[in-house]
């Protein structure tokens, strides 16, 4: 069957889909009005149609007390996620259950913004304090946020504060431990008119540096392996601005600014070995809703220039990405009953423009476009179902459709006791990167699309012990196959080719308690993950030694856990994380990174004099001083300080 056939029975396939949706819809329409009522949508967030995905939301006190860490270091105790890092403020990328840096999608107020030429984020450079909500989605979830979203997502948002009243302003700084520092200042405010529009809003500047002055130049762990300490330095900063306008018929006018710079340095004092990445992002967001339909329009910009020595004539690397967004919600719901259903039909187009050096030295337009359905039905109090549809389109090569089935059962639903059974299988993709498909030589303008198929379950148990005291209990388990996983074969000089098929599945259990009375509040949080991540076959008859092996760095075991004591506004919080070995060669060969544990404890507290109320933040990492590598196999820091205050007033009222 030739690409253009292929393309057209994709595009009517689609078209078949989204026709038994919109007939559902009108079905429903068509029942009497006196059992239905049709009801004016908000605005669901994206989590509303993961049905039966598993999706951890990050509480705002959590998030405030690690307000001067970046996602890098915040991610590793808030879950089971492997994540790579090359050194203390460098490069770090992820591992969810098993896959690759490429297959999480990074999504910031609804849109993906993983570099369109590495298909990653760096984490390192995402800081915890910009944004107001954060979840990490686990599993397969590309129907809904479409391509990447293949092993997970990591969904950042911000969301206006209508009931704050005037002005808040925020100044904080941190100091620790090898001459590093961070600082904030920002804005918060909300405003009524007379004329009954609201507005809400935040400005926000932040930035750090990271010296790194550690003071030796190689650590020993205790089975007699030495790490060199490679020098470094880090300068962040950044500006992030939200601005919201609320009509008094509802209808919402958003804008969101984010803007980095991010400076890394190598061997900052040895000229001939030094090593400068600078790396700056443009990300622009503006949307509009009316009624139940949204439009956004949004400007991306990537830029790296990476050079040696004094940085004189540094390769350069610049994307831009204009996106359009159209999308409509409808909700019908039964009077009187727990019937409700939710449809959310939209499509984007997204217009790429790169002038990479690496390229060959000519400017690469492409073109993306998605069309999307997405149902959320639920039938009962104790039954809910999602049914998701997205197909991407592109000029260049056929994209895999899509499709994505979800349901949760309440089996026990009481005052005490909740139990609930849950289940997703969904297709998933990833488009090429630019690099992948645009870099001379090594790049491959046939390579063709990533795709997986997830499946898991999960089961969740929530008891009210007593009037004190709650336990939760949650167990999922999955199995992910990818095909066409795009490998860069050192077989033909790292040349990029779509070589492996990989399996991923594993098992994750998560548990807490928590008690609180009065004032006093106490907790235990723990989570476990088996990660089972091997290749299947690879289309290449010279390596079939690396076939059924965990995929490198993959640790196959991780837990980590929290315990937190407190007593109005002041608590003791102690991390835990546990990582088993990490192979570092693809057959094994190459003697594995070993185990090793981190400990953390943070104390914060809350002083009001006044109007200011002051946050303290006295944070120790590494408790134990372990020692432990970096993916270059240098030394990660030992045992730091910082301390960290955060003054807030209001201004205006």
């Amino acid at each position: 069957m030739s690409s253009g056939a292929a393309y057209f029975i994709r595009y009517k396939i689609t078209l078949l889909c989204l026709g038994v949706l919109l007939s559902m819809y009108s079905y429903a329409q068509e029942i009497p009005n006196k059992q239905i009522d049709e009801v004016k949508v908000v605005g669901f967030s994206t989590e509303h149609f993961m049905v039966g995905l598993k999706v951890q939301k990050i509480d705002s006190t959590t998030l405030a007390r690690f307000q001067f860490q970046t996602l890098a270091d915040f991610l590793q105790f808030q879950s089971p996620i492997a994540l790579k890092s090359y050194g203390s403020g460098q490069l770090t990328s992820i591992s969810f259950r098993g896959t690759s840096a490429t297959h999480t999608a990074v999504v910031w107020n609804g849109v993906n913004i993983n570099s369109p030429m590495a298909g990653e984020t760096d984490f390192s450079t995402v800081p915890v304090l910009g944004f107001d909500q954060l979840s990490i989605q686990y599993g397969s979830a590309a129907s809904c946020v479409g391509s990447g979203a293949v092993g997970g997502s990591i969904l950042l948002s911000s969301v206006p504060q209508w009931k704050q009243k005037g002005v808040n302003l925020t100044v904080g700084g941190q100091y620790g431990s090898f001459d590093n520092y961070n600082g904030q200042i920002g804005l918060r405010f909300a405003e009524i008119s007379k004329k009954g529009l609201q507005f809400s809003g935040k400005t926000l500047f932040y930035g750090s540096q990271f010296n790194n002055h550690f003071n030796e130049i190689q650590r020993t762990d205790n089975d007699g392996r030495t790490y060199l300490i490679q020098p470094s330095e880090t300068a962040q900063k950044g500006f992030i601005q939200d601005l919201y306008l609320k009509e008094k018929n509802g209808n919402l006018l958003s804008l969101n600014i984010w803007l980095t710079d991010n400076k890394l340095t190598i061997q900052p004092d040895v000229l001939d070995f030094r090593e400068i990445t600078q790396s700056q992002a443009y990300r622009f967001l503006s949307g509009y809703q009316f009624g139940n339909s949204t439009v956004k329009m949004g400007f991306t910009r990537d830029i790296i220039d990476y050079g040696t020595g004094d940085f004189s004539s540094p390769s350069h690397s610049e994307t831009d990405r204009y996106l359009v967004r159209a999308e409509h919600e409808f909700s019908i719901k039964k009077p009187n009953s727990f019937w409700n259903t939710s449809l959310r039909m939209g499509g984007e187009i997204a217009y790429y423009v790169a002038r990479v050096d690496g390229y060959g030295g000519v400017a690469i337009t492409e073109s993306r476009q998605d069309v999307f359905a997405l149902l959320r039905q639920q039938f009962t109090q104790k039954l809910t179902a999602s049914f998701n549809l997205r197909q991407a389109f592109s000029n260049q090569y056929i994209a895999p459709f899509t499709p994505s089935l979800g349901a949760e059962y309440s089996v026990i639903s009481t005052v005490k006791n909740q139990v609930k059974f849950s289940g997703n299988i969904a297709k998933s993709y990833r488009l090429p990167t630019l690099n992948e498909r645009y870099w001379k030589v090594l790049g491959n303008p046939n390579i063709r699309p990533e795709s997986g198929f997830n499946k898991e379950l999960g089961i969740n148990w929530k008891q009210i012990v007593s009037s004190t005291t709650n336990t939760f209990l949650g167990i999922n388990v999955y199995h992910n196959l990818i095909d066409d996983w795009t490998y860069w074969n050192p077989d033909k000089g790292y040349r990029v080719e779509n070589l492996q098929q990989v399996l991923t599945k594993g098992v994750e259990v998560s548990g807490s308690v928590k008690y609180l009375k009065d004032k006093k509040i106490a907790g235990l949080s723990a989570t476990y993950a088996y990660t089972n991540s091997t290749q299947q076959k690879m289309y290449n008859v010279y390596a079939v030694d690396i076939i059924g092996k965990q995929l490198i760095y993959v640790p196959i075991h991780t837990l980590t856990g929290t315990a937190y004591i407190g007593r109005g506004d002041w608590s003791l919080n102690v991390q835990g994380f546990y990582n088993s070995e990490r192979f570092i060669t693809f057959d094994h060969s190459g003697r594995p990174f070993p185990p090793y544990v981190l400990i953390n404890s943070t104390l914060s507290g809350k002083i009001s004099i006044g109007k200011i109320q002051s946050n303290l933040l006295v944070q120790v990492n590494n408790l134990t001083d372990t020692v432990y590598p970096s993916v270059r196999r240098n030394a990660m820091p030992g045992r730091s300080f910082s301390v960290g205050l955060v003054f807030s007033s209001e201004i205006f009222q």
